[in-house]
């Protein structure tokens, strides 16, 4: 059964470079490369966060949208909150497909010194107090 190194093949390495030109400080090229994927991978979470916050808020919405029309009266109300209602829906399944995207995203990122080791539980199995 051969085994598949696929897992490994994007690993972002900078620091056990020595491919460096010879005019080029190596200290501070590793630090520039650190310091940008830093930015990026900082970038990449105001976004997460930004579209999470979208999310809440659309659905805060649309659930008080809702409410609005179960209690309206009116034909011509009732109408005009289905619009809303509608758009707003559509709105939330935008919000949800971006959040489906950046996860992808997220998941398919080259791993690097900062991404390669991740908490896999967090859970503490020590005497507990109480």
């Amino acid at each position: 059964m051969p085994i598949d190194y696929s897992k490994w093949k994007d690993i972002e390495i900078s620091d056990d470079e020595d491919d460096t030109h010879p005019n080029i400080d190596t200290p501070s090229l590793f630090r520039w490369r650190h310091e940008a994927r830093v930015n990026r991978m900082g970038e990449f979470e105001q976004k997460k966060s930004e579209n999470k916050e979208h999310l809440q808020k659309s659905q805060q919405e649309l659930t008080t949208l809702k409410n609005k029309l179960k209690s309206a009266d009116q034909k011509a109300e009732k109408a005009k909150l289905q619009g809303e209602v509608d758009k707003l829906e559509k709105q939330f399944a935008d919000w949800k497909n971006k959040e489906e995207e950046l996860e992808k995203q997220e998941r398919l990122a080259p791993w690097n010194v900062d991404t390669i080791c991740r908490d896999g539980f967090r859970q503490n199995y020590g005497e507990q107090s109480g």
